[in-house]
């Protein structure tokens, strides 16, 4: 028999990472408790009507799936990257795409994997607070972290993996400080999302055990150590020319979602070839970004 509270579950995708939202869901249904009832909730941006049939096949009958259209011009003024698109900002709208009267969500980035029932993951104690997320624990990167966003404490989350308290989240109007951090920051706003949610947040959160969010280059990780496989940066382990760890983790899911005969273009090895030498030239934006920072740092003030 199913739990009569079915855990809600938002993602965020677009075209490019449609294959990553499916493997996504597909690992999170192989591995919850069969008596737990699951509810996705899916932000679209300019997805085909194919890849949202593709996407309703990964759940259903097992879990049921509503698809939120993403109104990008929302977040236009907001930095994006050659990797990061604008839909990653469709975490800051989980108030408007839950519904009210569910008390929790579980917010996962479309480019990892759950190996654990989420269902340990939506009891875990908030203690009062609005956000529960994996703490960057890299103490030279906190403190860079704090110098830069005006942190109260030399402590900064991961946003790939976020259970919310939905109440809180609606009644602190995050959303809305959230979008007005991003706008603040303008080019300092260099890891997106991310620095807007831990600046509107600040000392607001609780930290999830680290299992629950690990980048898949961590050294310290092995097959077995971690809750959720989280293959941060580029390129992604559906692109042609992914060559990092964990790839093998990333398949089974896929083999298994209705994107498994799906795969990238590669004649003769050609678009790998293709693909590494794009990552290679640098965007316009990034560089106009770093160049503004630098001007601005006080080394060259004065």
């Amino acid at each position: 028999m199913r739990s009569m509270a079915p855990i809600q579950i938002v993602l965020a995708v677009d075209r490019r990472h449609v294959t990553g939202c499916s493997v996504t869901m597909q690992s999170v249904l192989e591995n919850v408790n069969p008596a737990s009832a699951l509810h996705f909730h899916v932000a679209v941006d300019g997805i085909s009507a194919r890849d949202r049939a593709r996407l309703m096949a990964t759940v259903v009958p097992r879990a049921t799936l509503e698809f939120w259209e993403f109104d990008r011009s929302r977040v236009l003024h907001l930095t994006r990257s050659r990797i990061i698109s604008h839909s990653a900002y469709a975490r800051f709208f989980v108030g408007e795409i839950v519904p009210p009267g569910e008390s929790r969500c579980i917010y996962l980035d479309s480019d990892l994997i759950v190996e654990r029932d989420v269902s340990e993951l939506r009891g875990f104690p908030l203690d009062g607070r609005t956000l529960g997320a994996v703490e960057n624990l890299w103490a030279e990167e906190q403190a860079e972290h704090q110098a830069r966003l005006g942190l109260s404490a030399p402590r900064y989350f991961n946003s790939g993996v976020l259970l919310i308290d939905l109440e809180r989240w609606r009644a602190r109007d995050v959303m809305r400080r959230a979008l007005d951090a991003g706008a603040r920051l303008g080019h300092d706003l260099i890891l997106h999302d991310q620095d807007a949610l831990n600046c509107t947040l600040d000392a607001d959160w609780v930290a999830l055990p680290s299992a629950w969010n690990v980048a898949v280059f961590n050294p310290a990780l092995t097959g077995e150590s971690a809750a959720v496989f989280h293959y941060m940066g580029a390129p992604k382990p559906w692109e042609v020319d992914y060559d990092g760890p964990f790839a093998e983790k990333f398949v089974k899911y896929l083999r298994l979602s209705p994107y498994a005969e799906v795969r990238p273009w590669n004649p003769a090895g050609l678009g790998r070839m293709l693909a590494r030498m794009r990552r290679r030239l640098p965007s316009l934006g990034g560089t106009l970004r770093v160049l503004e920072r630098r001007l601005r740092s006080p080394r060259n003030a004065g």
